[in-house]
């Protein structure tokens, strides 16, 4: 098989926002995941974990999603601010147990800053108003003097956070409120305009991004109508601020009467999930497609202050995979990661990478115990999943230009390729997700290579992961290293099955 790499003639950015996180109020994505308090034996900075904390911060994800998810909107934030914190009964998709609100806004917003990553919050919709919104915001980001930035600043931070990704409603189509479209962008138009500009005049420049909640992906009809209908609604009369529309989408493999294991199946499975994974690329040139024709049908400006909506980013606002058992589990959505989820992250990934031109930003559902995880923790136990080594792997595409694949005498359709450039060193990844065919490729550059390594994850048996007992089972590692290289075509290389390569190749 010949892999021929070469410059893409529309010049495509990865967002380094395509690598995003989503932690939410859900079994113990968040207690026990991060928060453990100030008092406990596992080593923390002001209560949260120390060792996800500096796992995280090893990957450093661009952007990270809070409070939900489904508890968002029934989530108030003054419950999570101040000395006495006012517990709640948190229902949100079998959770069931009662939320202390210990860890509320201050201590997500250290964390995201602890970990180097840019805080996206999404506000109460549902059940909260324009003015729960509005005071929040101001709670968290002004500047001037106020009862909410004192108390802030009562609170411990005397600086504004200068939060600038805000959602505005989550699954409005579903737990959200059951909206109609007409429904929600009617009430999209009255929160936007209600959240503080925090400007010095009316000609400062808005930082604010704003973000629509998108549609259920994993429903053909439903997913367009719904597109399509917000943006119909959109162009009926002046629209308000959008800058990204928050598309969700999940891997389900659920299996009969919810049976199906996301550490027990065999190799139909494994092919099924796989093939699940990839249906993704085609969903989002859709959904950017009928992005694409609404902003065609928004209203031409008349006066001199109105602006003409012209840009809307896709987001993907929560991917991974999601098998039924998981719903049984006594923490709510607790799932361990196998190669099989690491395969499916990489190629997930890969589709977002590809698709930089029409994709801006993304965050895996979750980061922490919950789906397709990075990290578990029980107690005072941690482990890093097969799934957290794809990020770091994968980390070095961030801010690369895309580059073309051109792929003949392919023997195997088992294998997938994504190549990005930056600085003269290409960054080839190459997924092997055959279960027992080592598959032999040629590599042909745009210039010769002076040097050149590659990294692998790898696995034996589909169903190897990694354990509180064995953390360290399946993990990536450096296995080549070549000097003095001189060639622009590499020839003869077995891609191992059931593996993860990313090429580095420094270009003369």
């Amino acid at each position: 098989m010949k892999v021929k790499i070469e410059k893409r003639q529309d010049e495509t950015k990865i967002n380094p926002r395509l690598h995003g996180q989503f932690i939410e109020f859900l079994g113990n994505a968040i207690n026990d995941g991060i928060w453990v308090g100030k008092e406990s034996k596992i080593p923390n900075v002001n209560g949260m974990r120390l060792d996800v904390i500096n796992a995280l911060k090893e990957i450093e994800p661009p952007i990270i999603r809070w409070p939900g998810g489904v508890f968002a909107d029934h989530y108030n934030w003054k419950d999570g601010v101040g000395k006495k914190r006012k517990k709640v009964f948190n229902e949100g998709f079998g959770t069931y147990s009662v939320e202390t609100n210990e860890f509320g806004t201050d201590e997500f917003l250290e964390f995201a800053s602890l970990i180097h990553s840019e805080p996206w919050i999404n506000i109460n919709l549902l059940t909260g108003s324009a003015r729960e919104m509005s005071e929040w915001m101001e709670y968290i980001n002004r500047k001037q003097a106020s009862y909410l930035s004192q108390k802030r600043k009562n609170s411990g931070h005397e600086a504004p956070y200068n939060v600038n990704f805000w959602g505005i409603g989550n699954e409005v189509w579903g737990g959200g409120g059951m909206m109609t479209p007409e429904q929600y962008v009617a009430d999209y138009r009255k929160f936007a305009t209600a959240a503080p500009t925090f400007a010095l005049n009316q000609f400062s420049e808005d930082s604010r991004y704003f973000i629509l909640s998108g549609a259920d992906a994993n429903k053909p009809k439903e997913r367009r109508y719904w597109t399509s209908s917000v943006m119909k609604e959109l162009a009926k009369a002046r629209p308000p601020k959008v800058d990204g529309y928050d598309l969700h989408w999940y891997n389900w493999y659920l299996g009969k009467d919810f049976s199906a294991s996301a550490t027990d199946f065999n190799a139909d499975d494994w092919y099924q999930v796989i093939s699940g994974a990839m249906e993704l690329e085609d969903i989002l040139k859709e959904q950017y497609d009928l992005i694409q024709d609404g902003l065609e049908q928004m209203p031409e400006p008349e006066g001199e202050f109105d602006q003409k909506l012209e840009k809307i980013d896709l987001i993907l606002g929560e991917w991974g995979n999601w098998y039924g058992k998981a719903f049984f589990e006594e923490k709510a959505l607790y799932q361990q990661n196998t190669m099989r989820d690491a395969i499916t992250t990489a190629i997930i990934l890969d589709i977002l990478h590809s698709n930089a031109d029409k994709v801006k930003m993304a965050s895996m559902a979750q980061t922490i115990n919950v789906l397709n995880a990075l990290i578990l923790t029980d107690g005072k136990e941690f482990v890093l999943t097969p799934v957290y080594d794809i990020f770091k792997m994968y980390k070095v595409h961030r801010d690369n230009d895309v580059l073309d694949i051109n792929i003949t005498d392919q023997n195997n359709n088992h294998i997938k390729f994504f190549a990005s450039i930056k600085d003269k060193i290409i960054y080839l990844n190459v997924i092997n997700f055959d279960l027992t065919e080592t598959i032999n490729i040629n590599i042909d550059l745009p210039s010769q290579v002076s040097r050149y390594q590659r990294e692998e994850l790898v696995a034996n048996d589909m169903h190897e992961t990694n354990t509180f007992e064995d953390p360290n089972h399946l993990r990536a590692s450096i296995v080549e290293q070549h000097d003095n290289v001189s060639s622009k075509e590499l020839s003869n290389i077995g891609i191992k099955p059931m593996s993860v390569s990313v090429f580095k190749f420094e270009l003369s």
